[in-house]
């Protein structure tokens, strides 16, 4: 019996041993996936990020651009750079391709939604070197923004990107467009979609000029002389956003401030110290610019119409009133051009500053015939001024204080560079299916010179257009950009 006992009490011993050691060989049960979960505190397309309780959405684009007698950026040839010499050198044809990548994240705390937003372009211009551009990089918590995004400046109405979607590189508006500024600004909400902001950006600015020093060159801006960059420009804004539409209306604040004279006549420069501490400089001016804007929704005509314009002042701030806007160089049939030369300030040695007077206004109307078909007509005009002292002094002009000079006029011609800038344009957009669309944009570019008629002698040649003597007139060029785009997640 004794020995049965012993048999069964061991054999017992020896099943729970094995049973241990097949439990310890069993895996281990997996802790349960994570699905991802929809976040719907912030629209559609926002996902929880698992294991945490911020929301993240993943936006962008790609689109494809050809354009007729419109360079780098769809912008119209009208300026040395973009071929405003309209020979058979130049090329009258270009092509950008753009792949766009955003991401936004967003989380709930105490002072309320921490945003952060990330956009990265990448594009590539006739078949050229492909550039790479942060065109988005910001936070924003508690009414604070700090980061690179659309300046709070910018106006409503745009013909452009953000506004009525022309496909051209708006020249004279005041948006910082497609590719944003650096700032830092701090909003109020005031309630009713009202919003008040305040704020720095970087400088948007335009050449000081230094006549004793500068080449007039048709069709190309100036060589600046402004000091460096010492802060940011100031501005204030107020915008309203409701159900009729949108509107806003800023000031800016730009502090010009230039180098040194490379000669002072009232105190002359030792051989070899020109444009040194020896020299002296004009004394700073702020200039300052105001920017203005309305959109008011359609509907009652049909579903997505609109109509909107906007109106920009400035002395001082071109950058501000035409944000695009070069000096310009276009040559018409025979030998005639049309100029004029943008800059914020100008100054010879031992002057003053002569700040710059500028202005534009614009707006379009959009027409939806069908849910997925629109018509856009817009406009833009600009305006760049100079006063009395640069003018009658001929400051651009060879016989003034400076004899080097590429435009030359008699001395019994009016030496003013002041021009007038205008565009009429109408696009026509077709959206197949959401997120998809595809628009041909015509546009005429025009030029009036305020030397209207008068004989002008260049010493330098513009493509291949020669030296020698041209008629100044008002001059326009047609210019035509097809759009394929394919947006998605936004």
């Amino acid at each position: 019996m004794k020995t049965v006992k012993s048999v069964l009490l061991g054999s017992a011993a020896g099943l729970v041993a094995v049973a241990g050691a097949q439990a310890a060989d069993l895996p281990v049960k997996a802790a349960p996936v994570q699905y991802v979960k929809i976040c719907t505190l912030y629209g559609d397309g926002f996902y929880y990020i698992p294991g945490s309780d911020t929301c993240i959405k993943f936006s962008g684009y790609i689109r494809a651009d050809w354009g007729y007698n419109a360079g780098a950026g769809a912008t119209p040839n009208y300026y040395a750079g973009a071929a405003g010499a309209q020979d058979r050198t130049v090329a009258n044809h270009s092509t950008r391709h753009r792949g766009s990548f955003s991401i936004d994240t967003r989380t709930q705390t105490a002072y309320g939604s921490l945003r952060t937003f990330q956009t990265l372009h990448v594009s590539n211009e006739n078949e050229g070197t492909v550039a790479v551009i942060i065109a988005r990089a910001f936070i924003q918590w508690g009414g604070f923004t700090f980061g690179r995004t659309v300046s709070f400046t910018d106006h409503e109405g745009s013909v452009g990107d953000a506004g009525f979607r022309s496909v051209y590189a708006t020249q004279a508006d005041s948006t910082t467009g497609a590719n944003g500024t650096n700032q830092i600004a701090y909003t109020w909400q005031l309630g009713n979609g009202v919003t008040l902001n305040v704020g720095a950006d970087e400088r948007r600015v335009k050449s000081i000029a230094n006549w004793g020093l500068n080449v007039t060159t048709v069709g190309a801006d100036p060589t600046t002389s402004r000091a460096g960059n010492n802060h940011p420009n100031p501005w204030v804004s107020l915008r309203v956003n409701q159900a009729w539409g949108a509107a806003s209306a800023a000031v800016v604040a730009t502090h010009n401030q230039a180098t040194y004279y490379n000669q002072n006549p009232a105190a002359p420069c030792a051989a070899g110290a020109t444009g040194t501490t020896q020299c002296g400089y004009p004394a700073d001016e702020w200039g300052w610019a105001v920017i203005s804007g309305v959109e008011v929704k359609l509907n009652m005509l049909s579903p997505g119409s609109r109509i909107g314009g906007y109106v920009n002042y400035g002395v001082g701030a071109t950058a501000y009133t035409g944000g695009l806007l070069v000096s310009p160089g276009l040559f018409g049939s025979g030998n005639q051009v049309a100029w004029g030369v943008v800059t914020d300030a100008v100054y010879f040695n031992g002057s003053s500053l002569q700040q710059t007077t500028s202005w534009s206004a614009g707006g379009g109307f959009e027409y939806f015939w069908t849910r997925n078909f629109s018509s856009t007509i817009y406009g833009t005009y600009a305006e760049v001024k100079y006063n009395s002292t640069v003018v009658n002094g001929r400051w651009f002009c060879g016989g003034g204080p400076s004899a080097n000079q590429n435009i030359i006029l008699t001395a019994a011609t009016r030496c003013d560079p002041s021009f007038k800038y205008f565009t009429v344009g109408t696009h026509h957009d077709w959206f197949p299916v959401p997120g998809l669309r595809f628009v041909v944009d015509v546009l005429y570019t025009g030029i009036e010179t305020a030397t209207e008629s008068a004989t002008i002698s260049l010493s330098k040649a513009q493509g291949a257009r020669p030296t020698g003597s041209y008629t100044a007139k008002n001059l326009g060029i047609t210019s035509v950009v097809f759009r394929a785009i394919r947006s998605w997640g936004g």
